[in-house]
């Protein structure tokens, strides 16, 4: 099955003109649903889930049935990538009660997101639905370096090395042979884990905001960085596919226009700054 990349949410934390920063990654077939039709064919991995009820919004935009999500990996307890996760877990598990949502879900985090994932879960979801935590939805923690069987496909997750107040995790999945996509999380690549993500075709990556208004949105007190820096790295590293999110939201219809000519000074491969739902076929 080919590939595609849905980009669910590319705001930060506190984005109010777009949703939160998350994605899918959807196998399809070549028979599958229009845009904007719910697709049947294929699994999902969901990658955070922005933080609130808006999720569900998004996938039915997207045309993303939440049947389809088998796999959730959640980069770190910061409520803009958690807490739609808990709406995510709410809808699956009341599938589950109701008899609509078949097979498993696996949750893939580090030891902090699990275990505050795992807290929410029972302190807010009816017994009757958390009760399938365990049974049929399965909460793994997972090592830097740890290697997991994702999708079908080998996936290797790694410690941000994150300089915040959460721990936070990325990973790299080997989605064809020989073809790699990666996720940093929202927080700079740090030269430790340029050996996970160099070469790929895929990388998807943190930009808070232009390096030329930097000094109005100071990322760096708050652990994020610049189109600029974000290009930098990526060029350094052989990347093919550059995708920028968790970005201001203060100018979207000129975002992608400046972002992209400030980037394309730092980053000769394809850059991609994408706006809420657009797609990319892997």
């Amino acid at each position: 099955m080919r590939m595609k990349l849905t980009m669910l949410g590319a705001g930060h934390a506190l984005a109010t003109r777009c949703y939160n920063a998350c994605f899918a990654l959807e196998e399809e077939d070549d028979a599958a649903a229009p845009s904007g039709v719910a697709d049947d064919s294929g699994r999902v991995f969901l990658v955070d889930a922005g933080g609130g009820s808006g999720i569900l919004s998004q996938l039915e935009r997207a045309g993303i049935a939440y049947g389809r999500a088998h796999d959730l990996f959640l980069t770190h307890t910061h409520i803009d990538h958690l807490l739609g996760a808990v709406w995510m877990l709410r809808v699956i598990c009341y599938g589950m009660e109701c008899g609509t949502y078949e097979g498993e879900l696996h949750v893939w985090g580090n030891d902090e997101v699990i275990s505050a994932a795992d807290e929410l879960v029972h302190m807010l979801l009816r017994p009757s639905e958390s009760r399938f935590i365990g049974e049929r939805v399965f909460l793994h923690a997972v090592r830097s370096g740890e290697r997991a069987c994702v999708m079908g496909r080998e996936t290797t997750f790694f410690d941000v090395k994150s300089k915040g107040s959460a721990r936070q995790f990325g990973f790299v999945m080997e989605y064809e042979s020989g073809k790699r996509f990666a996720c940093s999380g929202d927080e700079p690549l740090v030269q430790e884990n340029y050996s996970f993500v160099e070469g790929a075709q895929w990388l998807v990556h943190e930009a808070y905001c232009l390096a030329a208004d930097e000094a109005h949105y100071n990322p760096h007190p708050i652990h994020h960085g610049t189109v600029a820096e974000a290009c930098a790295t990526a060029e350094r590293l052989g990347i093919e596919n550059l995708v920028l999110y968790h970005t201001e939201d203060d100018d979207l219809p000129h975002r992608k226009q400046r972002y992209t000519e400030e980037g394309s000074r730092f980053f000769s491969g394809n850059l991609h700054v994408p706006d809420d739902l657009e797609t990319f076929a892997l």
